[in-house]
């Protein structure tokens, strides 16, 4: 009955107001538009002009070449527009758990608001996401787009939702692709950067195209192919500023008799002497340096072949494809899979006799045997890094017709997407149940087990003094945690090491119709009109082989790498107006709305209004007002649990601390899928200007606001306050409590502390920022020196103000952690005969560290306290190219990323020491390409 009313309301006024459209008489001087008539992001009139009406930033393929840049997100980072904050992501933060950034894969963000916020399109058209989200957050991959394809890219860095639907809330990212090909192009190049290590960057493309009296076809073929770069290859990461307190010597306690923890001392054989900490906030433990494990930048490697066919079937009718193939394969390593409070049996015979002597001592017992009948619990990690290896193939298919219908031009279109994902775990990945009975002398060499211990994963282990597996007739492998866990049982790797699969996959199916022309004539003036209907429907499938699949019996099979098996899809209807009013020959409208209907959480519609006032031929004033909205993610609402880890602030929660008020204590989280999750709102306003001071230069400003409410997301803080006032359930397994069901809200407490916290998605709080973008231009004859251009992009933050919920309060995050205040980017171009030079730079202004969860002995180590304010300072990187034609179709570049080999600035905010968000350590990088053409 919804959907009936949709199209009674929506679909049916809309036919009705097409037809009438369409019969509209216009004047015979109109009608030379044609088929080949442009239409600009952010507007679905075709032929109108545009220029200085709204802030679009266009990036060419003259731009593209000149930077340097080899894949989209490297173009994309120099850009002032997706820094900061949430931003613009890639590998570089790549990860194994469900929660990491998903090796391979990358996202665009505008304003600093994430990947969800910002809607990316492929020729005007929505793709499919990602077959991995990105902790829950749906994103389209740009991996899978090679550059070689790309013709320019056209970003509207302002809320579109009323004319392109969902997730435009910061703006949209348009990838045009090339479609004007003659002939042959090769191209290939290698870069290396100017360390010791091996960042080498190869590619190579083809692309051509061929044209008949009614037809136009374009082929492009593209591989490319990156080396790792790990964190120990660069200085500012190769030692961690916050170790990991879980390491290969794992520290023990038996949660009852003792109070500390207790790990291997360095005088008896256990954790080296530079690792060892003798006072922690729990006692003794074993850093481990993730700095020297982990990689910066996966390795990586793509194949593609993007093809694009026109045929004209009249004069006013064309028949349109695009079809595109690619595939990426990447490798990722990451730390060690930690384990926590994994129980040991205590009567083993292994147990070393200095560990013996200092656990006894700690319980204050005179006899080991004291300890028999009740385990002894270890946190550590496994001395091999989890190593996974993620195949995408990506399939892109969208055939159409476009034409003119009198004087109005049409466009129809059937597109269809699929995105599908394997992830293997190809190392450091061990089954937990398996490993939890090796520790309690339970497992048996033929994989069964035996009955001395009671295990249950989801409460804690009883002696019942069953058989062993000796009384069975077989033989007991144990796991041997001592020693830097480096002699093992041969059958350790048969039984507890896996190689746990994940298999995703994300389809989309679309279809749109969208007319535009005159509507009737206003003042000598004629009013343009476009109306449009879209249908999509989404889904997505994450799939866990059975030894990745969480249950509620067995909720990590494999430690920190396991997933729940989820489906989710969703139907969409919109349909869409936009007008073109000119009041006044120096004075324009834009009016456009939107109505989006959603088969899962309901409907949405979306107005815009913007003016261009142009009162001196020099000068373009503009402006606009709009709402926006990004609806739940298939991920967020329907796509189950996701693992992770949180590290809870003792000062701020002591209560989830066993009492404890300084440190942290890290737990394990279970975050929660909610289908009930409303869309995200929003409001954007934009007020600015375009001056042409002279002939030769031009000045933009532009002040933008953005007013985000009804956010999806997690706050844990608020979560595990709210849980211990009686909101959600806590259960304490010391006191006999069953362990919460996977997938149900609420705390689990063991020893006094929070081990695990399930945290679900929830609509909450808001955000506002706002600032200006600058642009000034300046072109310069030199004569017989050559042309000169001048350029410089700016954008300065004034506001980000955020909260969560009620009870976290507003925070101002602007010049805070990751949110600079300034961005900039400032290029000098240079060209003469078969000469071309380009320098620029890369400003990213200072900002404030975040020590909230140092721990104390790094405090005093740097004599800090956790009240200071600490500076982030500014880094100003350089950037060199240079360009000589060889011949007129082939041509050879040089580009020089980092000139100066500006080190990074160190942080205490990020673990490993730098903010990758807005800084990376790659240094000077050298880049050669050489391209031929044949026509």
């Amino acid at each position: 009955m919804e959907m009936s009313k949709f199209w009674l309301s929506g679909v049916l006024p809309l036919t009705l107001v097409l037809g009438t459209a369409m019969a509209q008489e216009t004047p015979t001087e109109e009608t030379d538009a044609g088929l080949d008539t442009i239409t600009v992001t952010g507007s679905r009139i075709r032929g109108i002009d545009l220029e200085g009406a709204q802030p679009l930033i266009v990036i060419s393929r003259e731009d593209i070449e000149a930077s340097g840049a080899d894949n989209l997100i490297d173009l994309f980072e120099t850009l002032t527009v997706t820094g900061g904050g949430e931003g613009t992501f890639s590998t570089r933060s790549a990860g194994a758990l469900s929660s990491s950034s998903p090796v391979g894969s990358a996202g665009v963000s505008l304003r600093g608001l994430g990947t969800a916020s910002t809607l990316t399109l492929v020729n005007g058209r929505r793709v499919a996401v990602a077959s991995f989200a990105n902790r829950q957050v749906s994103f389209v991959d740009i991996n899978t787009i090679p550059l070689a394809a790309v013709d320019r890219v056209e970003i509207l860095p302002s809320g579109a939702s009323a004319i392109y639907g969902a997730d435009a809330v910061a703006g949209v990212v348009n990838i045009i692709l090339r479609n004007d090909l003659e002939g042959l192009e090769l191209a290939a190049s290698y870069g290396n950067s100017h360390a010791s290590s091996n960042d080498g960057r190869y590619n190579i493309n083809i692309a051509g195209g061929f044209s008949t009296d009614n037809s136009r076809t374009t082929l492009i073929f593209d591989w490319f192919k990156r080396e790792p770069l790990f964190d120990r290859d660069r200085r500012a990461t190769r030692n961690e500023i916050r170790p990991a307190q879980q390491g290969i010597f794992p520290s023990f306690n038996d949660l009852f008799l003792m109070w500390d923890d207790i790990t291997e001392k360095p005088e008896d054989g256990g954790c080296p002497a530079d690792q060892f900490v003798s006072d922690g906030v729990f006692g003794e433990y074993c850093e481990l340096n993730r700095g020297a494990i982990v990689t910066t930048r996966d390795k990586f490697e793509s194949w593609s072949a993007t093809g694009l066919f026109n045929f004209d079937i009249s004069p006013d009718l064309e028949w349109f494809n695009e079809l595109s193939f690619s595939r990426v394969e990447s490798r990722g390593t990451s730390s060690p899979a930690p384990f926590s409070r994994i129980p040991v049996d205590p009567a083993r015979a292994d147990w070393p006799s200095g560990l013996v002597r200092d656990i006894n001592a700690e319980g204050g017992v005179d006899d080991f045997s004291e300890f028999f009948g009740f385990p002894i619990f270890a946190w550590g990690a496994f001395p091999d890094p989890r190593q996974v290896e993620v195949r995408t193939d990506n399939f892109r298919l969208t055939t159409g017709l476009r034409g003119m219908l009198g004087q109005w031009d049409w466009e129809s279109a059937l597109s269809y997407g699929k995105s599908e994902s394997t992830q293997d775990g190809v190392a450091g990945l061990y089954r937990t149940l398996e490993f939890t009975q090796a520790m309690l002398g339970n497992l048996c060499d033929d994989g069964s087990f035996a009955q001395r211990w009671d295990r249950v994963l989801t409460r804690s282990p009883r002696f019942v003094g069953g058989p062993s597996c000796e009384d069975l007739g077989r033989r007991t492998v144990v796991y041997n945690p001592f020693f830097g866990q480096a002699e093992q049982d041969p059958l350790v790797d048969s039984l507890l090491r896996t190689r746990a699969q994940r298999n995703g996959e994300s389809e989309m199916y679309a279809f749109d119709l969208r007319a535009s022309g005159d509507l009737f004539e206003l003042g000598g003036r004629w009013v343009k009109g476009a109306f449009g209907y879209e249908h999509r429907y989404e889904d997505i499938i994450d799939d866990p082989s059975p030894d990745a699949r969480s249950t509620p019996d067995n909720p990590e099979p494999t430690l920190r790498f396991s997933f729940t098996e989820a489906e989710a899809s969703r139907r969409q209807n919109s349909a869409y107006a936009e007008f073109y009013v000119p009041l006044a020959d120096n004075f324009e409208l834009q009016l456009a709305g939107r109505f989006d209907h959603y088969d899962d959480f309901g409907s949405d519609f979306n107005p815009k209004v913007a003016f261009r006032w142009q009162p001196l031929e020099q000068l373009v004033v503009r402006g606009s007002w709009a709402t926006s909205f990004r609806a739940p993610s298939l991920a967020q609402s329907g796509a189950g649990v996701t693992l992770s880890s949180f590290a809870i602030p003792c000062d701020q929660v002591p209560a989830a601390c066993g009492g404890t008020d300084s440190g942290a204590n890290v737990v394990d989280t279970e975050l929660l899928g909610n289908p009930d999750l409303k869309p995200e709102t929003a409001e954007n306003v934009g007020l600015g200007f375009l001056w042409q001071i002279t002939p030769d230069a031009d000045l933009t400003v532009d002040y933008w606001y953005i007013k985000h409410k009804n956010l999806v997301g997690l706050d844990d803080l608020d979560f595990i306050r709210r849980a211990f006032a009686g909101e959600f359930p806590v259960v304490d397994l010391d006191a006999g409590d069953e362990a919460l069901p996977m997938g149900t809200p609420g705390l689990i407490l063991e020893g006094g502390s929070v081990v695990q916290a399930n945290v679900p998605l929830q609509n909450f709080g808001f955000q506002t920022t706002d600032g200006i973008d600058l642009s000034y231009s300046h072109r310069f004859n030199l004569n017989e020196l050559g042309q000169l251009r001048f350029v410089a992009d700016a954008t300065w933050l004034n506001r980000f103000d955020r909260e969560f919920s009620p009870t976290s309060g507003s925070e101002s995050l602007a010049g805070e952690w990751r949110y600079p205040r300034w961005l900039a980017d400032v290029s000098l171009r240079w060209r003469r005969d078969v000469w071309g030079a380009r320098l620029a730079a890369r400003y990213t202004g200072n900002y404030k560290d975040d020590l909230e969860g140092l721990r104390q002995d790094t405090l005093d180590e740097f004599g800090l306290s956790p009240d200071d304010r600490i500076d982030v300072g500014s880094w100003l990187t350089f950037n060199l190219s240079l360009s000589y034609d060889v011949t007129p179709d082939a041509w050879l570049s040089l580009n020089i990323d980092n000139l100066l080999d500006r080190a990074p600035p160190a942080v205490f905010g990020s673990a490993a020491g730098v903010d990758f968000i807005n800084h990376n350590t790659m240094g000077r990088f050298y880049l050669l390409r050489y391209t031929q053409r044949f026509r």
